[in-house]
């Protein structure tokens, strides 16, 4: 039974001319009510036992003592919210169950390491540290396939910089690893704390940050500082974490140029369509034929809605939260929020439904146009058109129609 609000939609057309008959006495009222309680307490039940069984599957994965049954509970795992997405078709809970389990296995696998530290010898870590997400796993956004974006900040308060350094870096670099081995897989574009540009102490992360945005020197890039906007806490202490992220959004706010440059990089991100409606794909290769939705649909909207959202001083990084505070804050109508989130629900289910499709053979990013039915074509087509129509938006809106 769907854990949802359909069984109430089913319900009530189900019941719809009973509850509109105004002769209806009171115990068939009272019958109608009664069918209504006994589905929402079946609905109920199931969601229940769901939650149970989760909590379950976390309190494995905390008493779990070896790397190897952490990527059995991983496998577990990612085949039971696959099934589940199966049957429910709802994006959202994918993203929310793999950020719950995902951060489980993550924090067990950095104590174990913690612990191996130890015993080979490097004791204890000798200031205070903290995980952060970037990426989609900062942004609440995982799917069943998964690679590493993360940082590591540590805490010198006047400790050792040479020492807390030197076991962050090989603290960092038996982390990675074993995140890999768990089924993280490893970022192609290095953005994992074994990568000392990913780690470093509060103090590095303000220069590093400050000599970037006030152009003293760019330690950092644009596309850096983009991904440092979807950083979420996942382990340590926050108080480490609030300096370094109010840093980057308190320089943000004050660098106009910056953020011009980020609002631009948004706005002039293409979609998959083409002349005609038609979709933009590949001339050659193995996905010749094919689009990349991942590119032309996904990323350009994760942009707009994350470089509008920093312009008004939101700093939430999820996208869908994104969007539904743009509109607490009247910068787009309902109509357009509602679209938003339409097109990022479309494109995050043809993700999804791709990765089990492929079962790890080709790009799950891409998509063939050709056999496509009509009705997801238009959908696609209509996706499409919305992000074009909000980078135009923003343009406007953001940079007061001054070409680019």
């Amino acid at each position: 039974m769907a854990l949802d609000f359909g069984i109430v939609e089913t319900f009530i057309n189900e019941y719809r001319d009973a509850m509109r008959e105004k002769t209806v006495l009171r115990h068939e009222r009272y019958k109608i009510l009664q069918a209504l309680t006994e589905r929402l307490r079946g609905s109920l039940r199931d969601y229940e036992t769901f939650e149970k069984e989760l909590a379950a599957v976390i309190k494995v994965i905390g008493s779990t003592e070896s790397f190897e049954d952490l990527r059995l509970q991983h496998e577990r795992s990612v085949a039971g919210v696959r099934n589940y997405y199966l049957e429910e078709q709802t994006a959202a809970d994918v993203n929310d169950l793999f950020r719950i389990i995902r951060d489980a296995i993550t924090i067990k696998v950095l104590k174990l390491v913690e612990d191996e530290m130890i015993r080979d010898g490097l004791g204890a870590a000798p200031c205070d540290y903290c995980w952060i997400g970037l990426g989609s796993e900062g942004r609440d956004e995982q799917t069943f396939v998964t690679d590493q974006d993360n940082m590591l900040i540590y805490d010198l308060k006047g400790g050792n910089a040479a020492e807390a350094e030197s076991y962050y870096e090989d603290f960092a670099a038996r982390a990675v690893e074993r995140l890999n081995e768990v089924g993280f897989s490893k970022c192609k574009g290095g953005i994992m704390p074994s990568n000392k540009k990913w780690r470093g102490s509060v103090e590095d992360w303000k220069k590093r940050i400050g000599d970037t945005l006030t152009r003293a020197t760019e330690e950092l890039e644009l596309l850096d500082l983009i991904i440092l906007t979807d950083a979420r806490l996942i382990k340590g202490g926050r108080r480490s974490f609030d300096t370094v992220v109010k840093t980057l959004f308190s320089l943000l706010a004050e660098n106009r140029s910056v953020m011009q440059d980020l609002i631009e990089s948004a706005i002039m991100m293409p979609t998959a369509l083409g002349f005609f409606g038609r979709f933009k794909v590949e001339a050659e290769g193995s996905n010749k034929g094919k689009f990349n939705l991942k590119l032309l649909g996904w990323s350009p909207l994760i942009m707009c809605v994350r470089a509008f959202a920093l312009e008004e001083g939101l700093y939430e990084t999820n996208t869908l939260r994104r969007i539904r505070l743009l509109r607490q804050r009247n910068m787009i109508k309902k109509e357009v929020e509602s679209d938003l989130v339409d097109a990022y629900l479309l494109f995050v289910k043809f993700k999804l439904t791709n990765q089990i499709q492929n079962s790890g053979e080709g790009d799950p990013s891409f998509v063939n146009p050709d056999i496509l039915g009509p009705e997801e074509a238009t959908r696609l087509r209509k996706g499409m058109r919305v992000i074009e129509a909000f980078q135009k938006y923003i343009h406007e809106v953001l940079l007061f129609g001054q070409p680019i």
